[in-house]
């Protein structure tokens, strides 16, 4: 008799009406790493194989203006967590340097700031982050693990820890060389120099032998810093953890991406056993360079290894998907897929072809702040019975809402001692509101505010006012070297007003000073950069030039001295 009570508990709960909320709904979120807005099919891509993430669109929402808080994935990330821009949590870049490129340093995302997981946690919910982190390691010391994701509420960890890197695709690919080709001849060429001015030195007679040699060693020491760093990216960053034990280092990249299908399917066996709420988060390597497949994919698009990585980790995330359903799930789960910036458009491989994707109809792509190439960002939301299917939004919404959504849908509490960007945008999603919650959207590379976004009470247009633009090349949406940089911008006086809603690719910048119903749209922009900055105050930077440089004594090494491991876990698994 039990058995039935029980069983009709359950069915009685799942037909109740959702938007009475009145469940533990779990969260699954699918964040893909430099991902373009057209590079999936149900955003416009012919020729890309993704039906698992169409699938989803077709049975719950897309969201054709939702936005990242930044064109680059450490800020952007950092944002998604936090539901906080980049600039009021110290984690935008203040220098050429846009993201954080060594797992061995002190950067990271403070612990002050709190975590989706960790409210997740409060909620009582089982929380997991499987895939890319690049949010910090270490703090103070190595092995003080302050910002490792298992301090950051995420009670399962497996992944990398920083971020998937061309150096470690054995290919003889570097990430410095493809932004200083000619970073080599540039440094024996300052060796040279630098040696002959010491000998002329010492030969005239204005300085002793024995300064002459430590002004050498001053000399040499950061070239075999610089030459010894970047020869060994792979060995130093190429770091996977399984919670606090690494396991790996280098990373195998061919069999990651499978990896994390397995460890996420194995996370909800678990929940299964233990009938928790969970909110798992899935930060999968692709497609981000180096790009590496299991051979099954390798050949299988038509857009080479850029295509096969798409396809792939649209593969697996049909494989965590029928495992939704298998251990009973589906129903109750409310599936998040994103990307966290635009696709990088000067990424090119070692022989010079193109590894990056496609940003249509968009200007821009990654490390472009202030185009929404950029910023743009696939996105569809899946959650049966609570949200309705097919269904699109043209409103714009970013990222950082979803913090405040998902903190409402688990019973959670948003922190109510500082300032939280993102909107709670549940009644948009269920078409209650047909309008976005946000009057203004501010858009930033590191410290510079470079555009905002305006979306007034009425109508249908969406504006945005643009003071700064990527010093691209002539006649091309492409910068010099490997990306753009907040340091070298175009600056646009007066500022570029454009109509997204008639114009999403800013073609056509709209002449304003004349047109006192256009004047009086720029000037209430105007006035809400001017009301923002006040609330931003005088952010301190965590990601200067000097805080992300490599520090050998954070330096994580598994098996000392050869820092050399695998992850015994798969070491049978073949890749046929």
């Amino acid at each position: 008799m039990r058995f039935y009570v029980i069983f009709l508990c359950t069915i009685i709960k799942l037909l109740i009406p959702s938007e009475s909320l009145n469940f533990k709904p779990n969260i699954v979120i699918f964040l893909a790493d430099d991902l373009g807005y057209g590079d999936v099919g149900v955003f416009g891509n012919n020729t890309v194989r993704t039906p698992n993430i169409d699938a989803l669109a077709s049975d719950g929402i897309k969201l054709t203006h939702h936005l990242a808080a930044a064109s680059v994935c450490t800020p952007s990330r950092a944002a998604l967590l936090t539901g906080r821009l980049p600039i009021r949590t110290g984690m935008f870049p203040d220098g050429r340097i846009v993201v954080n490129v060594f797992a061995a340093n002190g950067v990271g995302l403070p612990t002050s700031e709190v975590t989706l997981a960790e409210i997740a946690k409060t909620a009582d919910y089982k929380t997991a982050l499987v895939g890319k982190w690049h949010l910090g390691l270490n703090k103070d010391y190595r092995g003080d693990m302050a910002f490792h994701p298992r301090n950051r509420g995420f009670d399962f960890y497996y992944g990398h820890i920083l971020t998937n890197m061309k150096d470690w695709s054995n290919e003889g690919d570097r990430v410095l060389l493809s932004q200083r080709p000619n970073f080599y001849k540039e440094i024996g060429a300052v060796f040279c120099v630098g040696l002959l001015s010491l000998i002329f030195l010492v030969k005239v007679g204005l300085i002793g032998r024995g300064l002459c040699i430590l002004l050498f060693l001053v000399m040499i020491s950061p070239m075999v810093y610089l030459v010894f760093v970047f020869n060994n990216m792979a060995r130093l960053n190429g770091l996977l953890y399984r919670d606090f034990e690494l396991v790996e280092q280098p990373i195998h990249l061919e069999t990651l991406s499978y990896r994390y299908t397995q460890e996420s399917i194995k996370f909800l066996k678990e929940r299964e056993r233990d009938n928790h709420p969970f909110l798992m988060v899935v930060s999968w390597d692709h497609v981000h360079t180096a790009l590496k497949t299991l051979k099954k994919f390798r050949g299988k698009s038509q857009h080479g290894r850029y295509g096969d990585a798409i396809e792939e980790m649209d593969s697996g995330i049909g494989d965590i998907m029928n495992a939704l359903d298998k251990f009973g799930f589906g129903r109750n789960t409310m599936i998040y897929f994103t990307s966290d910036n635009g696709a990088h458009l000067e990424e090119t491989g070692i022989n010079g072809q193109s590894d990056g994707g496609s940003n249509a109809p968009f200007r821009g792509g990654k490390a472009h702040p202030a185009v929404d190439g950029g910023i743009r960002v696939p996105t569809v939301i899946r959650f049966p019975g609570v949200l309705p299917r097919g269904k699109v939004i043209e409103e714009p919404t970013q990222q950082m809402d979803m913090f405040s959504t998902i903190v409402r849908l688990i019973g959670g509490k948003v922190p109510k001692d500082r300032t939280i960007d993102g909107k709670d945008i549940l009644p948009l999603l269920q078409f209650k509101e047909n309008k976005s919650p946000h009057e203004f959207m501010f858009h930033y590379c590191g410290p510079h505010l470079q555009a905002v976004r305006y979306r007034p009470d009425k109508g249908k247009s969406v504006w945005k006012l643009v003071s700064e633009l990527p010093d691209y090349k002539p006649g091309e949406d492409k910068c010099y070297g490997l990306a753009c940089s907040c340091s070298t911008i175009i600056k646009q006086d007066p500022p570029l007003l454009y109509d997204l809603t008639s114009d999403p690719g800013e073609r056509n910048p709209i002449t304003y000073k004349s047109n006192p119903s256009l004047q009086k749209i720029v000037d209430k922009m105007t006035v809400a950069i001017s009301e923002h900055k006040k609330t931003v105050g005088t952010p301190e930077s965590r990601m200067t030039f000097f805080k992300l440089l490599w520090r050998p004594w954070f330096q994580p090494c598994c098996n000392f001295p050869s820092c050399s491991c695998s992850d015994s876990v798969y070491k049978d698994f073949v890749d046929s």
